[in-house]
């Protein structure tokens, strides 16, 4: 699992909690890397299983030369602007970032239009919770 804009980590350490292999956790902010690291730490959890990265995302989508990942989380704070989010997604979609079977999950607020954003990426289905819709989606 790939959990960008992390911030506590806790879905990324959620995810490993539940057999998750591995997860790379990228935000570019010191103080959420920080967060990261205590909350993992507590659980004893194998760094073999995570890897944790302080980076800009769009930096961190354009320079991965790793596999395709199963599951991608994007929590991107609220105030991102769309052109961003465009980049991000063209990034996931472009690349070997995602894979034909991959799962992408976007949290954002529930009054933003995503429809720009998300370029050829399939939407598959949304939720609400209170402020904040889930978008799921594939390649």
């Amino acid at each position: 699992m790939l959990d960008l804009f992390a911030g506590s980590g806790s879905l990324g350490i959620e995810s490993l909690s539940r057999g998750c292999s591995i997860v790379y956790f990228i935000d570019r902010s010191f103080k959420s890397v920080k967060l990261i690291e205590y909350n993992i730490n507590g659980l004893r959890i194998s760094d073999k299983k995570y890897k944790i990265i302080k980076s800009d995302v769009l930096k961190f989508l354009n320079s991965y030369k790793g596999p395709g990942w199963d599951i991608i989380f994007i929590d991107p704070p609220y105030k991102i602007k769309s052109d961003i989010m465009i980049k991000i997604f063209n990034a996931v979609s472009g690349k070997n970032i995602a894979k034909s079977n991959t799962l992408v999950i976007y949290e954002c607020f529930l009054k933003k239009d995503i429809e720009e954003e998300i370029g050829g990426l399939t939407l598959l289905k949304k939720s609400v919770l209170g402020d904040k819709k889930i978008i799921y989606l594939s390649l």
